[in-house]
């Protein structure tokens, strides 16, 4: 029955999902003429693609993120973290509770990206003169956001048990729209002038309720001709 009602859930959040891409699309779609100097961060993306691709998966890095951000998860929502391990061969942490949020925090949140986000601001508070290495902070954000993307989608090709919980379509569903909703969320920082993040929750539900009204009527008529069929 739970796998039911988790199935059910992931179904009636696909419409979500089509208006958050719809609106991502549509706020993707004004950076063509590279606005406020958002080139470097795309080159950033680019670049580690093309290191992974030519070097290597630093795989380490990502498994200490990975197990960190189950870490802080738990510790967000009240748990305790009793264990926390990184190798070369994996990681793990264990906590006192887990929840859908500690269990799915390492595919969704860019942990590495926050953490230069929250950094880069945080000092150029205190050093204003920060601002004029801005070109090269969009590049490395780029790359920190562009190895959260390789990385986890890597991830997601192996076995994980944290999707067990919650359903790997469910889980699936989940993580495309924290993605993003974080991807947002960076660009509306990065980019003020560009995003808005009102015209993009706005645009976002309208395009959802659409969707959800031609699932509705989709479905109302494969009803009414199964119901037309059997009593023929």
């Amino acid at each position: 029955m739970k796998k039911f009602k988790r199935y059910g859930i992931a179904v009636v959040l696909l419409p979500v999902c089509y208006g958050v891409t719809f609106a991502l699309w549509e706020m993707l779609h004004r950076f063509k003429d590279v606005p406020e100097g958002s080139f470097y961060f795309i080159a950033g993306i680019a670049g580690y693609f093309a290191f992974q691709w030519v070097f290597f998966r630093p795989i380490r890095t990502y498994v200490f993120g990975h197990e960190l951000s189950h870490a802080l998860a738990a510790w967000m929502s009240g748990a305790k973290v009793k264990h926390f391990h990184v190798s070369k061969k994996g990681g793990s942490v264990t906590v006192s509770k887990s929840n859908i949020f500690v269990a799915l925090a390492p595919y969704i949140l860019p942990l590495y990206a926050l953490t230069l986000v929250t950094a880069f601001f945080a000092a150029g508070y205190f050093y204003p003169e920060l601002k004029s290495y801005w070109r090269v902070f969009l590049w490395l954000l780029g790359g920190t956001l562009g190895f959260h993307m390789a990385l986890t989608a890597y991830a997601l090709k192996m076995d994980q048990p944290d999707l067990k919980a919650t359903g790997r379509f469910l889980s699936a569903v989940i993580i495309y729209l924290g993605n993003t909703l974080s991807i947002v969320f960076l660009l509306g920082i990065l980019f003020p002038r560009t995003v808005s993040w009102q015209r993009f929750a706005r645009v976002s539900g309208e395009e959802a309720l659409v969707a959800f009204k031609q699932v509705s009527k989709g479905t109302q008529v494969v009803w009414e001709e199964a119901v037309h069929a059997t009593q023929h």
